[in-house]
């Protein structure tokens, strides 16, 4: 009875190792070629950003939903934009400096990284709701930053550290 038992544990045990790789692959990006993206989607890219240009497409599907990503650049601006079929944008990623920066972010970055240094800060816009995703060097590694429109940290996640919260 128990090494029944055992295996139907077993059974259910790959079956849901099975499930949960499938449900990371449905989320993965797919690389696209231009040909595959809708009409709509690269006359609202172009019409908005004309003198950007497209470095990579991809699809990804997330909730059951498929977005279309166009990675692109414009002078010094990297700028990544999820849209829906229709042409509407869903989510814009893109560069910005330190000193765009909501006021106040940097003192909000020197009390949880005392000594840290920006590498990386992006402004991401998701309809009306903005957050900023900063990389940061600090003395004991480098960290993934949050901030919400203010300035003030969401969330502090150490980079390839087996914790991933440092709150």
């Amino acid at each position: 009875m128990k090494l029944t038992n055992f295996g139907h544990l077993s059974i259910l045990i790959m079956l849901t190792v099975i499930f949960i790789s499938n449900v990371n692959l449905s989320a993965q990006d797919k690389k696209v070629s231009e040909k595959e993206v809708p009409v709509s989607v690269l006359k609202s890219f172009h019409s908005t950003y004309p003198n950007a240009k497209i470095k990579g497409l991809s699809t990804e599907t997330e909730k059951g939903i498929k977005y279309f990503e166009i990675e692109s650049i414009d002078g010094t601006v990297r700028r990544d934009l999820l849209y829906m079929n229709s042409g509407k944008v869903a989510e814009i990623e893109e560069t910005i400096s330190s000193s765009e920066l909501p006021k106040g972010a940097l003192n909000s970055i020197n009390k949880k990284i005392p000594g840290g240094k920006i590498e990386r800060s992006e402004k991401v816009t998701s309809g009306s709701k903005i957050t900023y995703e900063l990389s940061v060097i600090g003395k004991t590694g480098k960290y993934s930053v949050v901030l919400n429109k203010f300035g003030e940290i969401s969330k502090v996640a150490k980079v390839n550290s087996k914790s991933s919260d440092e709150d």
